[in-house]
């Protein structure tokens, strides 16, 4: 088996213990999330230059483990360009943990260099924003180190290009100059925070709403400012127009990996459970969760007593925790390889009321196999079938319909895991979405 294709290995001790089909292993696993690759009919036509272009790639994370949404985009997308290209990182990191990471990213033969961003610092920065009018989640990340670092290393060797991943990086672009800048935006941040201002508390709902107006004119602004502009879905992209008519943009899908995700015909299926797999101090998810363990939850437990929830995610909130009390809910915090607990499940359900673009959890869920229930905001934007691939419900009673004929109906289990897998194959292979990239760079980036 070629990549990082799966096994559970027999006799094991622990039966839902992962083991690799490669000597190069890849690092522990958490939760994969996330992904972003440009589509063919997105880019004109263009014979991808052999060229080897000297490219800054910047990101909001380290692109390396790929444990979340934006670290599998960014590693992947680097991965391809660093195949191809000189390229040099500049990132951001989440504390020393993430920053450790980067020794493994220059394995893919680039030079990087990152800034932690403190907690603190990032809180005061954005404080202090509220009087200037800027976007608070911009401003909680400027930092002058990654600035100075950019501008020295365009000052000792200009850059032919820049690739910036998330619109809140796109002001260390500002020193560069006249190259080509490509901004992949992943989804809109300023139509989240709108939707959060919809379910938060008084306060949070003035800062929320606040803070989207001003995301808004500023994502306006770098759509104009970069000379292209990339969306995850066909509604991002639309919502981009309608925001600035006529900019250069383009769609691109998230992908899975397809050979690290794939159904486990040997796991051991826990009757009854239900897994959502996710960071868990995400706002969504959290709201998401809460929402099923409460509401859907009780309904399902009726009709089929012995069903499960498991949340599988890293740094669950106090109001994650305590749904551990409640019967039928497990709540497992950090674990090496979200995996193991897809693959001992019956159903996956993405109960997302507030989401923007392609949400990977469902597509790696379904790249195992597993027949899948999501909330319309999760599922809005996925190159997927509703009901053939997907079941879809925003109303309790509904969603709970759902997931009840689900585990009451191994055929029916079988065969919605086997259209979801298909599926994502046809749709999202990484391999296939990311050659046009090389298009786009041939396109723009001139001798």
């Amino acid at each position: 088996m070629s990549g990082w294709g799966v096994r559970l290995g027999p006799g094991k001790t622990d039966k839902h213990r992962v083991e690799f089909s490669k000597s190069d292993r890849p690092p522990e696993l958490g939760e994969q999330r996330g992904g972003a690759i440009l589509t063919a009919e997105s880019v004109p036509e263009t014979t991808a230059s052999p060229v080897r272009r000297r490219i800054l790639f910047l990101a909001r994370r380290v692109p390396f483990p790929p444990d979340r949404g934006d670290k599998i985009a960014t590693y992947h997308i680097l991965r391809h360009l660093a195949a191809r290209h000189d390229v040099e990182v500049a990132c951001l990191a989440d504390g020393a943990s993430d920053l450790a990471n980067l020794p493994e990213v220059e394995q893919f033969g680039v030079r990087a260099f990152g800034v932690p961003v403190s907690k603190w610092a990032a809180r005061r920065r954005a404080a202090l924003a509220l009087m200037t009018g800027r976007p608070l989640s911009v401003a909680a990340l400027d930092t002058g180190r990654l600035r100075r670092w950019i501008r020295q290393r365009h000052a000792a060797q200009p850059f032919d290009a820049v690739f910036v991943y998330s619109g809140n990086m796109a002001q260390f672009a500002d020193s560069l100059g006249d190259i080509p800048r490509i901004l992949h935006f992943s989804d809109l941040d300023s139509r989240k925070w709108a939707q959060y201002a919809r379910r938060a508390g008084f306060f949070q709902r003035w800062i929320y709403a606040l803070e989207a107006g001003r995301l808004a004119r500023y994502e306006a602004r770098v759509a104009r400012a970069f000379t292209h502009s990339l969306l995850c879905t066909p509604n991002e992209l639309e919502d981009l127009l309608e925001m600035v008519p006529g900019a250069p943009a383009s769609c691109l899908k998230n992908g899975v990996d397809l050979e690290l995700f794939q159904p486990l015909t040997t796991a051991d299926k826990q009757p009854g459970n239900i897994v959502f797999t996710g960071v868990m101090d995400y706002f969504p998810n959290v709201d998401g969760v809460i929402w099923f363990a409460e509401h859907v939850l009780p309904l399902v437990r009726e009709r089929v007593p012995g069903a499960t929830f498991t949340i599988v995610g890293t740094r669950p909130t106090a109001a994650v925790r305590a749904l551990s009390t409640r019967e039928g809910v497990e709540v497992t915090g950090r674990i090496p390889d979200v995996r193991p607990y897809l693959a001992r499940a019956e159903i996956a359900v993405v109960p997302l009321r507030m989401a923007r673009g392609i949400q990977n959890k469902l597509l790696e869920a379904m790249a195992m196999g597993l027949p899948c229930v999501a909330a319309t905001p999760a599922f809005t934007g996925a190159d997927v079938e509703c009901g053939r691939d997907v079941l879809v419900a925003d109303e309790v009673a509904e969603f709970a319909d759902h997931c009840v004929a689900l585990l009451q109906d191994e055929q029916r289990r079988t065969e919605l895991g086997r259209n979801a897998r298909e599926a994502v194959e046809r749709n999202y292979q990484w391999s296939d979405q990311l050659r046009p990239l090389d298009d786009l760079l041939a396109k723009l980036v001139t001798s």
